[in-house]
């Protein structure tokens, strides 16, 4: 397989785990925002621990999209 070929796919891959990310954590933000009251807080702070957390590593993999697109452009 080809430089190129490789990193096109990597980047199809960094897309795909970028969307489950991005659903896991609208799907977290959701359940906070219905069980707010009801949870018990310490599952609220995890919850929301865990969004951070998410959206740390959604946006180091959308960096590294980005490097590897322009790292196309060289090729």
């Amino acid at each position: 397989m080809a430089k190129i070929d490789r990193i096109k796919e990597f980047i199809n891959y960094l897309k795909v785990l970028l969307v489950l990310l991005l659903a896991t954590n609208i799907g977290l933000i959701g359940w906070i925002a219905n069980n707010y009251k009801l949870a018990d807080s310490i599952l609220i702070y995890l919850a929301m621990i865990t969004v951070l957390i998410i959206l740390v590593i959604a946006i180091l993999i959308n960096k590294k999209i980005i490097k590897d697109i322009k790292s196309l452009e060289d090729l």
